[in-house]
Parts: C-alpha cells; structure tokens; sequence
C-alpha cells in the first residue's frame, strides 16, 4: 500500500508542475482564461482518475491509462499550441 501510495505522489510531481508551468505560458501569451480553465479541468480530471486506478488494491489499467491520457493530452496540446503561436507570431 505504501510503494502504491508513494508512486502515486511521485507520478504526480513528475508531470503536473510542467503542465501548470505550460498552462501559465500559454495563458499569459494568448489572454485566454477559458482555455486555461478547460485545460485545468482536464488535468484536475486526468489526475484524480490516475490516482484512483493506482490506489486500489486491484488495479483497473483503465483508470491508469485514461489519468495518463488526459494528463499527456493537455501537456501536448498547450506545447503545440504554444509552438503555434511561436511559428505564426515570427511570421509577422
């Protein structure tokens, strides 16, 4: 219970201070607060989801691959967005 436990806190530190660090860049760069809301949420939903299917006793990969999902899903999105609005404000 406790290595559980503890691979849950550390997955957690290793993917979530990137993800706000991200988050805070993009929502800085583009004014936009509702694609940082929505984006907050995800990553709320995806890490909640991954710490349940990681606690439990019987472990549901289900839970695991969709936290892991959405966690990756927004780390993804805001760095192409960001290298987006890179490539396009250079552009101009």
């Amino acid at each position: 219970m406790l290595l559980r436990a503890t691979r849950v806190r550390s997955n957690f530190a290793e993917y979530v201070p990137i993800a706000l660090v991200l988050i805070y860049f993009l929502e800085t760069e583009t004014q936009s607060r509702m694609w940082a809301h929505i984006l907050c949420n995800a990553l709320l939903a995806g890490r909640i989801v991954h710490a349940y299917g990681v606690s439990q006793l019987e472990e549901d990969y289900r839970f695991r691959v969709t936290g892991m999902f959405l966690t990756i899903g927004v780390i993804i999105s805001v760095s192409l967005r960001l290298l987006g609005n890179y490539i396009f404000s250079a552009g101009t």
